[in-house]
């Protein structure tokens, strides 16, 4: 390819079990022939981005998705209480370590930085050096559902909130065509599909909550009285009032991401931005890896043309 000297990255954005489709980004770049030279991710884009640079392949990767299940993700995001995190920090520790061991980032033939956020000041770090699993777990750590994480005395948190597709970095990192790939939804249609029903991941955590915990929520939600005070005759304050704490955390966090990611937009463009259908899937469904993978598989095959006609272009 004539525009060789120009190195392309892949930038994989946050947005929890909708980034399986990242794996299917990698899938249609590899059939294709298309170079993969750097790699920039966030949370679930950190999670995909940095199995990949660290040498797994993407069949492997593709294995791994489709065997996890939803006694899987129970296990791994089983709720533990009395803590700064909903999720036990190590369960999801176990589970990265198990998939990529003790590697360095430092010595990986693929260039690779995630984005996590520091806890106390809020500002954005990159980890492009050291071992995997920090850089992952960092990046990973979702607000109030995992604790934040703590290496040498600085604790940090996920990278979703301060840089959800970092083209920032991948820019940093020599990049000289950038591939992003945005996996967090609108959160106005994620809105209408939470009205419609309680997601599973929600289900998932009420089910395991302690007894005396679920009886408070059964007498609030259940008592004649504070639902005759909640009643409205609008129909979309009534379908608002079914949703749970859980399920309005999850949608404040979607939209803070986007506010950021859009702004980030404006500032940093990359060259080709693949946005996979992935609405339908919730934070947590990563039992849907088929699906969400050819999501992510399809919105790649539709903009390859472009992507060769980039790496075809002489340079200037």
């Amino acid at each position: 390819m004539k525009n060789r000297n120009k190195k392309l990255a892949l930038v994989f954005g946050s947005g929890g079990a909708r980034g399986l489709a990242h794996i299917g980004v990698i899938k249609a770049f590899k059939e294709n022939d298309i170079p993969i030279d750097i790699v920039a991710g966030t949370s679930v884009g950190a999670f995909v981005g940095g199995v990949y640079a660290s040498g797994m392949d993407v069949e492997s990767m593709e294995k791994i998705a489709l065997e996890v299940d939803k006694i899987t993700v129970a296990k791994v995001f089983r709720p533990k209480f009395f803590g700064p995190g909903f999720v036990d920090n190590r369960r999801v520790k176990e589970f990265i370590h198990d998939l990529v061991g003790d590697v360095n980032i430092d010595y990986f033939d693929i260039p690779f930085a995630s984005v996590a956020t520091d806890f106390i000041t809020g500002e954005e770090v990159i980890f492009n050096k050291g071992p995997l699993v920090d850089a992952i777990l960092s990046s990973v750590a979702i607000p109030a559902i995992l604790q934040p994480v703590n290496i040498n005395g600085r604790f940090f948190l996920d990278g979703g909130l301060s840089n959800p597709l970092p083209i920032s970095v991948a820019k940093n990192l020599g990049a000289g065509i950038i591939i992003a790939v945005n996996v967090s939804p609108n959160p106005e249609r994620i809105t209408k599909k939470m009205k419609n029903r309680k997601s599973e991941e929600v289900n998932m955590f009420i089910k395991r909550l302690p007894a005396a915990v679920k009886n408070l929520i059964n007498e609030y939600t259940q008592n004649p009285d504070i639902n005759q005070a909640g009643k409205q005759k609008d129909d979309e304050v009534d379908s608002l009032n079914s949703l749970s704490i859980l399920s309005v955390f999850l949608q404040s966090v979607t939209i803070s991401t986007n506010n950021i990611m859009m702004k980030q937009l404006r500032e940093a463009t990359p060259d080709i931005l693949i946005c996979p259908k992935i609405e339908d899937f919730d934070l947590l469904e990563f039992y849907r890896g088929t699906e969400i993978i050819k999501k992510g598989y399809d919105a790649a095959i539709k903009v390859l043309p472009a992507i060769k006609e980039l790496l075809e272009a002489p340079t200037s």
